[in-house]
Formats: C-alpha cells, sequence, structure tokens
C-alpha cells in the first residue's frame, strides 16, 4: 500500500517536474517584427515570430538536457526544432472599446506532443509495475521520450485560443497577453501541458 502511494505521488511530482522544465522555454523576451492588419494583431504575430525563431532555454531544461546521451541530446534538439515549427493563423480580432482592449483569437497548428508524451508515460508505467522511479532515476524515460517526441512527422494538433491585447496609456505599444496564457502555452506544446496537467490532477 505505501508503495503504490509512493507511486502515485511520484506520477504527480514528476508530470509537474517535466511541466516546468517546458515552460522555461517560453519564458522569453519576445519583440520580432511582422505584418498585420491592427497593431493588436501586429503585436500577437510579433510575439509568435519571436517564439518560432528563439534559440533561448532555461538552466533546468539545459541541465536536462545535459544529462541524456549523445543520442538523446540530438533528439531534444529535435524536439525543440519541432516544438518551434508551429503554424499559426489569426483568425478573429474583437475590440472592446471601454477597457481598450483587443482580444485575438489564434489558431495553433502543430504536432501532437501530448498524445506522445501519455503514449510514452503509459508504456513507462506498464514496463515498470506502475511504479515510478525518483526524479534522478528517470533517465531512461526522458530518452525514450524525446526520441518520441522527435520522430513526429505529421502536425495534426489543432486548437483555436484567444489572445487578451492591452494598450498601454503612454507609448502606444500594445502589450500581449502571451507569457501567463495557459492555453496558448499548451496549444504550442501540442496539447502536452494539459495531458501533464491531467496525469498530475488524478494522482
Amino acid at each position: 500500500m505505501t508503495d503504490r502511494r509512493t507511486a502515485k505521488h511520484n506520477k504527480g511530482k514528476t508530470a509537474g517536474r517535466i511541466a516546468a522544465l517546458m515552460l522555461c522555454l517560453l519564458m522569453m523576451v519576445m519583440t520580432a517584427a511582422c505584418e498585420a492588419k491592427s497593431d493588436a494583431e501586429k503585436k500577437v504575430a510579433a510575439e509568435l515570430d519571436a517564439l518560432k525563431t528563439s534559440d533561448s532555454i532555461g538552466s533546468e531544461v539545459s541541465d536536462l538536457k545535459n544529462s541524456l546521451s549523445d543520442e538523446g541530446r540530438q533528439n531534444f534538439d529535435a524536439f525543440l526544432n519541432k516544438l518551434r515549427d508551429f503554424d499559426y493563423e489569426i483568425t478573429g480580432v474583437s475590440e472592446d472599446t471601454e477597457s481598450d482592449t483587443t482580444a485575438v483569437t489564434v489558431r495553433i497548428i502543430t504536432y501532437d506532443f501530448g498524445r506522445e508524451y501519455l503514449a510514452e508515460w503509459t508504456e513507462y508505467l506498464k514496463t515498470h509495475d506502475d511504479v515510478v522511479a525518483a526524479d534522478d532515476e528517470l533517465i531512461d524515460f526522458y530518452e525514450e521520450l524525446f526520441a518520441r517526441l522527435a520522430a513526429i512527422e505529421k502536425k495534426e494538433c489543432i486548437k483555436d485560443v484567444e489572445i487578451t491585447c492591452v494598450k498601454p496609456l503612454d507609448n502606444g505599444e500594445w502589450i500581449a497577453n502571451i507569457k501567463d496564457n495557459e492555453k496558448l502555452q499548451d496549444a504550442v506544446f501540442g496539447g502536452m501541458l494539459s495531458e501533464m496537467k491531467t496525469l498530475a490532477e488524478e494522482q
């Protein structure tokens, strides 16, 4: 009974740790230029374009990469390239003149990382009798996970996300709710973050 409780605790802890590692990839300043119709659309497109070209990763992510084998690091880099390779389309704009906000609806099209993450996690549990190892003993899981994520060929994950943009009072540059937009983060990660969250909540 104690082992099963420990396993449940570790499942949630591990899913949360991986989610935190992946979110480090999105915590950056995005300022690239682009063309769009309204100022709010321009801001959203600029943020997304910069995210597609950024090569910045957090220290925790870097530590995870360094713990992998040579092949594992290659698969990790291939996954990051796929992560940046999302497509997007601005599909709608809704202005609120009273609050000086504009909601920009964006369709994100990318690889189904969530499906493959869930499949690898399920396989891991089957081969380990539903017992999750400590974080520092999960290298084999990470090796297999990034190999699976790197091997995805088709973009089959499509999510529509609403991004709220606020016009500041002073310089006129719009502020887009990118970094704190969990639905956008999940869309860019191909549903992987929502799968992690669901698994963590089930434990």
